[in-house]
């Protein structure tokens, strides 16, 4: 029988407590608790129940490598199925969510392209062309937009009728108001939710009527053409229902890392000048992206933009000399993780210089996740990021509205620049 670490009688009744603490005093709330509880501890969360909080990467890798009929990798993912439906990647798994990958894996692969990098530098022209000059203003929203025009491009084609819509959803998805509503699913927060349902039905109704039109005719070359091709082992091809959740799976997925990551990115470069100026000198060299791409992996790792990520214990599971019941969620915060002094000496610093000899891996970098849940749109990701970093900087002299580093706002389960990132830019 494996031993029973004894548990401080406080620490569940002090952790329940640092959720509602980070939202007032910030995240680095969670580090001080980590500190005092090597890096694990238990609380309660209205809505979810039992839980541990983790930000040691041993105990990351041991969850992570757990098997699948201990560990449940898509149960403490139902938090995001209010946008991405039910039958969403994240919310699968097993056989399922096995198939799913495998249709969607080379789909998503052959996105990266040469075609598709001159389409994201394009566009992200367009948006440094169309920057205000010499004044305040916030680059996430535009960041935002931008990333959204690039990931619906991909996957359903070129247009803009489905940017309102989705705006309307998003903008209800990114609230404090979905978090509450969410732990209180179960006396009705989520069901009487008239004007999210209205945003959702909108969304829903533009995704499905544009599968229709596809199965009656053309399916397109696009990442909806992909899933609509698909067919499994017995010739059976996805329902509409998997194929818009799938779809809302990557447009939500896209919007949150790549867009908030990049708006951190630019929010860390604007207060570090040697690195600006570092990355500006390759971007005119217009020879490669090295360093380009070290800034996307400190930008991902020092501000997360995904809060955390979530596992559920099927069976008793040893984990840091607890035994784990049944039922407990597992929380992995990232950013919390992502500073670990073991990993990274001076773990606070933004050194894009970290990675310059070394991509990142293991169980201390995991901006896209992990294990069999790791996004399918990690190289896609980093792709669209170094293309607007060589960009912006190319034409762009970028600095911050405010000295301060802006703080980071959590809201669902993101982090976003406290003051959306201010800046002034000025054409070079």
């Amino acid at each position: 029988m494996p031993h029973r670490a004894a548990v401080p009688v406080w620490e569940p009744w002090i952790g329940s407590g640092v959720m509602l603490a980070a939202l007032i005093a910030g995240d680095r709330v969670f580090d001080r608790m980590f500190g005092r509880t090597e890096g694990m501890f238990g609380l309660w969360i209205p809505g979810v129940g039992k839980a541990v909080m983790l930000a040691d990467p041993t105990l990351v890798r041991d969850v992570c490598r757990a098997p699948a009929d201990v560990i449940d990798s898509s149960a403490a993912n139902r938090v995001q199925e209010p946008v991405i439906g039910p039958q969403g990647l994240a919310r699968l798994e097993g056989p399922e969510h096995r198939r799913l990958r495998t249709i969607m894996a080379p789909a998503v692969r052959e996105q990266v392209s040469l075609r598709l990098r001159a389409a994201t530098e394009q566009l992200a022209q367009r948006v440094a062309d169309e920057c205000p000059i010499g004044t305040p203003f916030a680059l996430r929203p535009l960041l935002h937009l931008a990333l959204m025009e690039a990931i619906l491009a991909i996957t359903v084609g070129p247009g803009p009728a489905w940017q309102g819509p989705l705006r309307e959803l998003f903008r209800r998805a990114d609230s404090y108001e979905i978090t509450v509503r969410y732990c209180l699913r179960q006396v009705g927060g989520l069901a009487l939710w008239r004007s999210y349902h209205r945003a959702k039905t909108a969304c829903d109704r533009l995704i499905y009527d544009e599968i229709g039109r596809r199965r009656r005719g053309d399916e397109g070359d696009d990442l909806l053409g992909a899933l609509l091709r698909a067919r499994d082992e017995r010739g059976a091809r996805l329902t509409d229902q998997a194929v818009r959740d799938q779809v809302m799976s990557i447009i939500a997925g896209a919007r949150t890392t790549t867009a908030t990551g990049l708006a951190w990115a630019f929010e860390r470069l604007v207060r570090h000048p040697d690195a600006l100026r570092r990355l500006t000198d390759e971007s005119d060299e217009a020879a490669a992206d090295v360093y380009a791409g070290a800034v996307a992996y400190e930008a991902l790792r020092v501000r997360p933009p995904v809060a955390f990520f979530g596992r559920a214990v099927r069976r008793p599971f040893e984990l840091g000399g607890r035994v784990l019941s049944p039922g407990t969620t597992i929380i992995v915060h990232l950013r919390s993780l992502h500073h670990d002094p073991v990993l990274y000496p001076d773990a606070t610093a933004f050194r894009p210089e970290r990675w310059l000899d070394r991509r990142p891996g293991g169980y201390g970098w995991m901006p896209f996740g992990g294990g069999s849940h790791t996004c399918l749109g990690d190289h896609l990701g980093i792709m669209q990021m170094k293309a607007f970093l060589r960009v912006f900087t190319r034409t762009l002299a970028l600095s911050p509205a405010k000295a301060p580093d802006e703080p980071v706002r959590w809201r669902a389960i993101s982090n976003s620049p406290g003051e959306d990132c201010l800046v002034v830019a000025r054409r070079r």
